[in-house]
Parts: C-alpha cells; structure tokens; sequence
C-alpha cells in the first residue's frame, strides 16, 4: 500500500540568485546531495503524469514513490539540474511561465530560452505549464484566468512539440472555479502546493508538493522521503484559505493598474497561503 510521499518544489539552483527568489534556491551541491538522499531512500521517482496514471491505477503507484519537481524556469534548470539528474537516474516535471522563457524573472534572474526548454525536453524530462504572466489565478476574471492556463498549454506545445498534460498554479493559489479551468483546458493533472505530504487520493488537480528552500535541512527532507515532518494534504480549501482569498482580490481590485508587471510575483506574503505556512502560495 502506497503511504504518503512527497512531491519536492525546487525553483533555482545556485547561489548568485536576486533576492525575489534566494529564500527558494539552493546549490548545485545541495541539490546533488538532495538527489543522493532520495536514493538512498529507496523511493521510485516519478514525474507527475507518472504520478497522475499511477493514482488511476494504470499502472498503479509504487510503494514508495516521489516526485520533483521545479516551477518558472530558471535557467540552471538545462546546465545544472538536468545533468544531476540523469547522473543519478532520476526523472522531474518542470513547469514553465511561458512569459518568463527566453527573459528574466521579475528580480532579474535569468530563465530558460526557448531553445535550452526544448533541450531539457529532449533530455526527457516532462514539461508543464505554469500560465503566461505569473499571476494570482484566484483573484482574475474567468476570462482572464482561462487565457492565463490555455494560452501556456498551447504555446509549450507548439514551440516545444510535446505533450502538455500538467499545471502548476502560480503562487500555489487556485480556486475551485480555476481548477475547473485547468480541467477544461485539457489538462489531466495540476498540482498546487500546501507544503504537506501527498496521498494516492489527492485530488488530480491539487496534488500537494513540499517546497524546499534554502532552509531546508538534510534531515527535514530525509523526514519528508520517510513520509513524516510534514502534514499529510487533506482535499478541499480551508477557511483560512478562502478568508485569504477574498483578501487578495479586494487588495487586486484596488491596485489594479497601479502595480507594474509582475508585482504579485516577487511578493511574500505572510499569511495562510504564504510561503511559509502549510497551504502554501509561493513566487
């Protein structure tokens, strides 16, 4: 029987990183170390369409299975990560803000080209989407959210020619309406974030990760590859997450227009979804 596991959130790797995403970065050191404990662990690595067939049962989980995972596309992702991987044999998803491919993030950190995403593709790690312009999903019109999550979908498919079948909510936010979103535009898994363990019966399209930072210790993520440390994901928003929600789209409405690109990206803030609390929204 399939206990619970983790799903690891990485975003950059390298220390010479902006101060917009420093707390969520970690070495190519500790990154190869993190890759050696999830060996040693003895758990399957999966990327999450593997992960998604496996909790329909086609073919079923392992008994021990994670998944890594990186979000936005920085660009070490292509020179760093993915030759760890494939040193240690290991699979990831990597969900790309098509808006950020080929530029900056909004702290100045160099992200993917198009060509280095297509390289990363071909090195046979799986691609998902992570919406155009980075934005709080939860606090847009439906016509502007849906924009956000088919537009992603179809330009990674067109300028990367391959399948796109998983999305990342920026932040970690969503809604039930947005996830019905996801849903209609094709997409058969979406994960959010909730800093908390996954379960075979998390719901496909909130399947909860654990962010990892730069405060992660060798031994919290050998907890979280026990499947302890961390709470287990229970399905459904919390009230906190809904009292959070309503904020920040009352703080949305009455800055719109005033905030230059990206502003909600670099923020962090301390709060039920925050960064730093189970539930978790994230850069």
């Amino acid at each position: 029987m399939t206990g619970p596991f983790p799903v690891l959130l990485y975003h950059a790797i390298g220390t010479d990183r902006s101060s917009w995403i420093a707390p969520f970065s970690v070495s190519a050191s500790t990154f190869e170390r993190h890759l050696e404990l999830v060996s040693y662990s003895g758990r399957t690595a999966l990327t999450v369409g593997e992960l998604r067939l496996g909790m329909a049962g086609n073919p079923p989980l392992p008994a021990r299975p994670v998944v890594i995972t990186f979000d936005d596309g920085f660009a070490e992702i292509a020179d760093v990560a993915t030759p760890l991987l494939a040193r240690w044999g290991m699979p990831a998803t990597v969900y790309l803000t098509t808006g950020f491919v080929g530029s900056v993030s909004p702290g100045g950190d160099r992200m993917l080209s198009w060509a280095a995403a297509g390289e990363v593709a071909d090195a046979g790690l799986e691609i998902g989407a992570h919406s155009v312009t980075h934005p709080q999903l939860d606090t847009l019109s439906i016509a502007d959210a849906r924009a956000e999550v088919t537009r992603c979908r179809t330009e990674l498919q067109d300028r990367l020619d391959v399948p796109v079948g998983s999305f990342a909510y920026p932040h970690g936010y969503s809604s039930r309406a947005v996830r019905q979103l996801v849903a209609q535009a094709g997409y058969d898994s979406a994960c959010s974030v909730k800093n908390a363990l996954a379960t075979a019966s998390d719901p496909w399209y909130s399947i909860a990760r654990l962010t990892v930072t730069d405060r992660t210790t060798d031994e919290q993520l050998t907890a979280w590859l026990g499947g302890r440390g961390a709470p287990v994901a229970t399905p459904g928003d919390r009230m906190a997450t809904r009292l959070w929600r309503m904020y920040r789209r009352t703080r949305t409405l009455a800055t719109r227009g005033r905030q230059r690109p990206h502003a909600e990206s670099a923020e962090r803030p301390s709060s039920p979804e925050g960064p730093h609390h189970p539930g978790g929204g994230l850069p």
